[in-house]
């Protein structure tokens, strides 16, 4: 499974190396006690930093508004769309996922799993993410 994750500097894509985690939401807060069991868990695929404010700031607004942004359309059609996809997109909104399936067709989850996951991402994303600066990443936070 894939999971993208919106960060204040740009999009994250990350694998989620062990599936049947989600499956069990409560055992996901162990998985992200720290940096290293983190990285067990998911792993980096590809990032996508923001050009400049502007750009953030109407990342964060179609986010908001459940809609795809020209940034996002565009990372996600180079790192998942068309590449013989047999995973879904975890994603951090039902209308997002929906969205996102009616208009590149990856098929997306979003359920108390995948927000567990979300919420452990958030808290080690700066260990993760070294194409932004901690500072980078807690701009528009």
């Amino acid at each position: 499974m894939l999971v993208l994750f919106e960060t204040p500097a740009g999009h994250a894509l990350f694998q989620l190396l062990d599936a049947g985690k989600l499956k069990k939401p409560d055992s996901l807060r162990e998985s992200f006690s720290s940096p290293d069991k983190t990285r067990k868990l998911v792993k980096l695929k590809a990032f996508k930093k923001f050009e400049d404010t502007a750009e953030a700031v109407q990342s964060a607004t179609a986010l908001v508004e459940g809609k795809l942004s020209a940034t996002m359309k565009k990372f996600l059609k180079k790192n998942v769309a068309g590449q013989d996809l047999k995973e879904s997109l975890a994603v951090c909104d039902a209308k997002l996922g929906a969205t996102i399936k009616e208009k590149l067709n990856i098929a997306c989850v979003h359920d108390e799993g995948v927000m567990e996951l979300m919420r452990g991402l958030r808290a080690q994303v700066e260990e993760l993410v070294t194409a932004a600066t901690p500072a980078e990443m807690r701009s528009m936070a």
